[in-house]
């Protein structure tokens, strides 16, 4: 590893592949993942590079969710992964702070959440209205846009978004602009969110 290398760091891959896959990786999809260099049987890496790391997913994606159109297997992973990571140690207390400060305000600060969890992420905003924004990354992180926005649709919902759409454009390969928009959720909607289903149509896999 480079100092000037894209690397994910080990919260990252934990929240995904210890946390969120961790009932659902067979003998095969763990034995995949060591010979790609995820050894989940042992002490994980303080971090991984960023091709490792697309190497995981696209494992991930093929064993748990062969026969899955790829676009919706990666949208269900980003999902996934947003979960888990509200679960750790670190996403809890986070979770706690951006539930006050509501969708728009986390998005706001989007770019510091990704920064934690590599070197390389940089996010800019672009507000259309109370309700909606255009966010475009510098790097979405997989092989597809929609891990991202799947991750970024679910985190608008643990945050009181209701009836979130979080479109992909622009895709050149590696960055790309999302366009994000949800409606304030009603009280009883918030509470159901909380407990992983906020009634929002979305492309599960």
């Amino acid at each position: 590893m480079t100092p000037s290398e894209k690397l994910v760091f080990t919260q990252t891959v934990e929240a995904l592949f210890v946390r969120a896959l961790e009932n659902r990786l067979t003998p095969a999809c763990r034995e995949h993942l060591r010979r790609a260099g995820l050894a989940l049987d042992q002490k994980l890496e303080r971090a991984y590079t960023l091709e490792q790391w697309k190497e995981f997913l696209r494992i991930a994606a093929g064993h748990v969710y062969g026969g899955v159109p790829a676009e919706a297997a990666y949208y269900s992973l980003g999902e996934r992964f947003m979960d888990a990571y509200f679960g750790t140690f670190f996403g809890r207390a986070l979770l706690g702070v951006v539930r006050l400060a509501g969708p728009r305000r986390m998005l706001l600060r989007a770019g510091m959440g990704f920064r934690a969890g590599n070197n390389f992420s940089v996010v800019e905003i672009v507000e259309r209205s109370p309700t909606s924004v255009e966010l475009r990354m510098n790097d979405v992180l997989a092989d597809l846009p929609t891990f991202s926005a799947g991750l970024l649709a679910r985190a608008v919902e643990l945050c009181g978004g209701w009836r979130v759409v979080s479109i992909p454009e622009e895709f050149d390969g590696t960055a790309a602009t999302f366009h994000i928009r949800w409606a304030e959720a009603p009280a009883e909607a918030a509470l159901a969110a909380t407990d992983g289903d906020s009634g929002a149509s979305r492309p599960r896999a």
